[in-house]
C-alpha cells in the first residue's frame, strides 16, 4: 500500500511540475508599449516650477540690490556728516556706562514702549536701569536686558549718540 501511494505522491508531483512548466512557457510575450505622454507632461511641468524659481530668484537679488545701495547711501550720508573730529554731526550724546550696567530684568510692556530716537535718559527710566552693556565702539553701546519672566527671553538695545538706534527682544512677556 505505502508503494502505491508513493507512485500516486509522485505522479501528481511530476503532472503538477509539467503543468506549471507548461504555463510558463518558453515564448516571451511583447512588453505593452508605455505612454510617455504623462511622463513628458510631469517633465514639463519641472521645468515650468524651476523657471518660477529661477524668476524668483532674480526678483530676490534685485531687493537685495537694491537693500545694499540703500545701505551704501546710509554709510555715505553718515560719512558725509561727520565732523573733523571723527563724530557724526548728531553729536557723541551720553551712551550709558558701558562696560558696567546694573543687570536690570525687562518686561514686553516696557520692551513695546520703546521707541527708535529716545535719549539713553529716557529707556533708563523707563526700564529702570542699564542692564548689562555687551559692548562699546566709537559712539556705540550695545545692551542686553534678561527677561523679568525667568524664561530665557531677552532684549538687546542699542545706543549711538547718546539715542536709541535699534533694539530686538526673543521670548519676552
Amino acid at each position: 500500500m505505502n508503494l502505491l501511494k508513493k507512485k500516486v505522491l509522485g505522479g501528481t508531483s511530476l503532472a503538477l511540475s509539467m503543468l506549471m512548466l507548461s504555463a510558463c512557457g518558453s515564448e516571451s510575450t511583447p512588453a505593452a508599449p508605455v505612454d510617455t505622454s504623462a511622463l513628458q507632461d510631469k517633465i514639463a511641468g519641472l521645468e515650468k516650477k524651476l523657471t518660477e524659481q529661477g524668476i524668483k530668484s532674480d526678483e530676490q537679488a534685485q531687493k537685495i540690490a537694491a537693500l545694499e545701495k540703500k545701505l551704501t547711501e546710509i554709510s555715505t550720508a553718515i560719512v558725509a556728516g561727520q565732523g573733523t573730529n571723527g563724530q557724526t554731526s548728531s553729536g557723541v550724546g551720553n551712551n550709558g556706562s558701558a562696560g558696567k550696567g546694573d543687570g536690570v530684568l525687562i518686561t514686553f510692556a516696557q520692551y513695546e514702549k520703546l521707541e527708535v530716537g529716545m535719549s539713553v535718559e529716557k529707556v533708563i527710566d523707563i526700564l529702570g536701569g542699564e542692564g548689562e552693556a555687551l559692548s562699546e565702539a566709537e559712539n556705540m553701546v550695545v545692551y542686553n536686558y534678561k527677561g523679568a519672566a525667568g524664561n530665557g527671553g531677552n532684549a538687546v538695545i542699542a545706543f549711538q549718540g547718546g539715542k536709541l538706534l535699534t533694539k530686538a527682544q526673543s521670548g519676552l512677556e
